[in-house]
């Protein structure tokens, strides 16, 4: 039998394992979104693929621990790391330099890309299912320790991966980037394969054999029940899991800092509630009743907190704050948080520069508010399961593994029903309403279970709580009202798997100001149309010579798309949006206030509309274009970085006509130099990037001739955009413009952004360049200075 100290290296072993885990599954699905796409299929299929191969592991490895002595299950399980650490160290050559670079062409096929995905993360996957069960096995030596020894274990492997996700997205990935944060997770695997030779080497006792009570039997249930009831419990904290971090999301204005937090939260309440169970379940007669009222638990609490939090929005006065962060176009970016930090830190803060405490209450109080309470009851469950199903020393490996696979096998079927089905026809309210009427199956159980739990007024009260939680959950309306922090008559609102898109109508007070659109709670444009958007679609299609085939990757408003539409030469224009909410909330706006502008981009015969990632069409189809543009958007929102990295930049050249034009705003120093670093004809204007294989035409005569033609004036008159001003300045001869060519020695650019590290969206140079300035990374390599699009 294992001494205290030995199994204080396992338990730190697997969280080790959990934490390099983690770190794999954030840097891979970075990696295959490139490959697959960024769309709700494509990171659907990524995510069941890589549960797939967890699940099978699981399964599997309890078969193989139950056949296998204790030294031999530590051995395996050092091995599984050793492969896992290979694996690692050889993904980027398998997911990036293969898929990508030289298969990308089969992610056209959504069965066939599912099919390579899942022959792709199958063997890493598998081996980290194979280690539960192999490392449970090998701790249990009596049967009555067995819900103890697993839920410690389970509790300290989650709560791995909970640091891994936090510090993966925070340090890992900032500084190392893609590539080298797995390099870091594979010196892990390996710290801890060779972490267990002490232990083989060391004297290990004989499991005492022993028939001890049936907990089992105790609770009336057998094996197929336990299967079945995690099951469920696995579908539905999947699903509330999306739910959340579609609702957070959007109330925190999600930057490339937010999903890694709010997962690091997440785990973090499932391993800490493990470990409290773990503390209660040798003292309980009841765990099967204990289990189904922590489950039912886990739907009434996320019900009555997700609606205390929307309620309290509107009522109290004290949250005036957040009402106002909610109603805000801007995010708060993590580098200006550490900033504020900083100097409240120093006690240089000043409070005109902000709150400095906004970033963490919204990042990690609120997330903790709403995730923690039910993830720790989901947590505690884990070991009151364990002890309803081990009745039998010579099955605990099965008991673990299989119990853990039918969990895997519910979420999986979470993911596939929520994002693809239930969020697009129910929506998040109805969605959430649905997951507690769920939770309720839990509550019936434990009526038709003999004895049990009795306090609180009996058994009733779970489905009785339920109920009226189920009740209070505001309608989908005035639940994404109260996210955006206006009334519900104020918003147009449509939402999809992707997301959600809002048009936040001006208040009764002021209602001569724009109409802004919002999507996933981010300001991103505005209607009537005008302003830098009007400029980034118009004048790449007045200098392009004959503008017969164009693509706009975005869509926001509608405004860049409308005025790129603005040539009678052009026969065809595609739009790609990775959010067809967004297509239908422009609808609604358009049938009330028919406003031209959104009705030509909706009637307009030339424009197809595609729902998709923009990157995914481009690199799958076979057409050329004339111009190719990606709309506006932040440098440091999640997967920005794949439409300003230098491979993105190469896959514009590659699809452009001959002389064709490549288009981008220049939000910072580095997206600059990236572009320059690609094209070998880059034309520099304020705030816009032009690129070409062949010389771009500048020639502000032609323009101010074709604003005068008669097709211009009406077009742009019907939206109420006054084209001639917004160009003014770029036709001003005192305007600096740069032309760069092939002679243009771009060996002396500084380091760009990629795709295997995004620098821009990663960045926090006020963190870990000690840098207490702005955003920019490095000296610009054009003297005029671009400011933000959105001020």
């Amino acid at each position: 039998m294992l001494s205290l100290p030995a199994r204080v290296l396992v338990a730190f072993l697997f969280f080790i394992s959990g934490f390099a885990a983690l770190v794999y599954q954030v840097a891979w699905q970075r990696l295959l979104v490139v490959f697959a796409g960024g769309d709700v299929t494509a990171v659907t299929i990524i995510v069941t693929a890589f549960m797939a191969g967890l699940g099978c592991g699981s399964f599997w490895g309890g078969v193989l621990a139950d056949r296998g002595t204790h030294r031999s299950n530590l051995l395996f399980f050092a091995f599984a790391e050793l492969l896992i650490a290979i694996f690692g160290l050889v993904s980027k050559p398998l997911f990036y330099d293969l898929l990508y670079q030289q298969l990308g062409g089969i992610a056209g096929s959504r069965m066939l890309t599912a099919l390579v995905l899942v022959l792709a993360l199958l063997p890493p996957t598998l081996l980290m299912g194979l280690s539960m069960p192999l490392l449970a096995r090998a701790m249990i030596y009596r049967l009555p320790d067995a819900a103890v020894r697993t839920g410690q274990l389970y509790g300290m492997n989650t709560l791995g991966a909970a640091v891994g996700a936090l510090v993966t997205t925070w340090a890992l990935l900032p500084l190392h980037g893609i590539e080298g944060a797995i390099h870091d997770a594979a010196l892990l695997n390996g710290i801890c394969a060779c972490g267990i030779l002490p232990l083989l080497m060391s004297k290990v006792g004989h499991p005492a054999e022993e028939n001890g009570l049936s907990s089992c039997e105790t609770a009336g249930w057998g094996l197929r029940t336990c299967l079945l009831v995690y099951a469920l419990s696995g579908f539905i904290a999947l699903a509330l899991e999306m739910v959340w971090f579609r609702l957070l999301g959007v109330m925190l204005k999600s930057t490339a800092f937010t999903f890694g937090t709010l997962l690091a939260i997440y785990l973090a309440g499932v391993g800490a509630g493990s470990l409290a169970g773990t503390l209660l379940v040798p003292r309980i007669r009841k765990p099967g009743s204990w289990f189904l009222a922590l489950q039912c638990g886990v739907g009434i609490c996320a019900g009555f907190i997700t609606a205390a939090v929307l309620v309290g929005l509107n009522e109290w006065q004290s949250l005036a704050w957040l009402r106002s962060y909610l109603d805000s176009y801007e995010p708060v970016d993590a580098n200006t948080a550490v900033l504020l930090l900083q100097q409240w830190w120093k006690g240089t803060h000043s409070p005109d520069t902000g709150p400095a405490w906004l970033f963490p209450v919204l990042h990690f109080g609120l997330p903790v508010l709403m995730i923690g309470p039910p993830t720790f009851l989901m947590g505690m469950s884990y070991p009151m399961l364990q002890r309803v199903a081990q009745n039998d020393l010579a099955f605990a490996g099965r008991r673990v593994g299989w119990i853990q696979a039918t969990n895997i096998a519910g979420s999986m079927l979470g993911a596939l029903l929520v994002g693809t089905c239930l969020l697009p026809w129910l929506g998040t309210s109805m969605t959430l309403r649905l997951l507690v009427l769920l939770s309720t199956i839990f509550g019936v159980m434990m009526l038709v279970i003999p004895g049990g739990i009795k306090a609180y007024g009996g058994k009733w009260v779970f489905i009785i709580l339920a109920v009226v939680s189920m009740a209070v959950i505001p309608g989908n309306p005035a639940l994404w009202a109260r996210a955006h922090g206006v009334a519900p008559e104020r918003i147009h609102l449509a939402e999809d798997g992707a997301g959600v898109s809002v048009l936040k109508k001006p208040p009764p007070d002021d209602s001569a100001a724009a109409i802004v659109v919002f999507v996933n709670g981010i300001g991103q444009s505005w209607i009537p149309f005008g302003g830098i958007h009007s400029v980034l679609g118009a004048l790449p299609a007045m200098m392009h010579p004959k503008p017969e085939d164009i693509a706009i990757i975005g869509l926001g408003s509608g405004d860049t798309l409308f005025s790129a539409a603005s040539r009678i030469e052009t026969k065809s224009i595609i739009c790609v949006e990775i959010i067809g909410a967004e297509l239908e909330t422009l609808r609604l706006h358009a049938e009330e206030s028919g406003y031209a502008g959104v009705r030509a981009l909706l009637e307009d015969g030339r424009i197809q509309h595609v729902t998709g990632d923009g990157r995914r069409y481009l690199m799958t189809t076979g057409r050329r274009f004339d111009i190719i543009e990606a709309d506006a958007l932040r440098p440091t929102s999640a997967h920005s970085g794949n439409l300003y990295s230098e491979e993105y930049f190469r896959l514009l050249l590659s699809r452009l006509k001959p002389g064709g034009f490549a288009v981008t705003w220049a939000p910072t120093d580095r997206v600059s130099n990236t572009f320059a670093s690609v094209f070998p004809h880059v034309l520099v204007l304020p705030h816009i990037l032009i690129g070409s294989s062949q010389p771009v035409p500048w020639d502000a005569d032609t323009l101010r001739l074709r604003l005068g033609h008669l097709e211009y004036r009406h077009h742009f008159a019907m939206a109420g955009i006054d084209l001639p001003r917004l160009l003014a300045p770029y036709l001003d001869p005192q305007t600096p413009r740069i032309v760069l060519g092939p002679d243009f020695d771009r060996a002396s650019l500084p380091a760009p952004n990629t795709d295997l590290f995004p620098r821009d969206e990663l960045a926090i140079p006020a963190l870990w360049s000690g840098e207490e300035g702005s955003f920019r990374a490095e000296e610009s390599l054009f003297p005029e200075k671009v400011p933000s699009i959105h001020e």
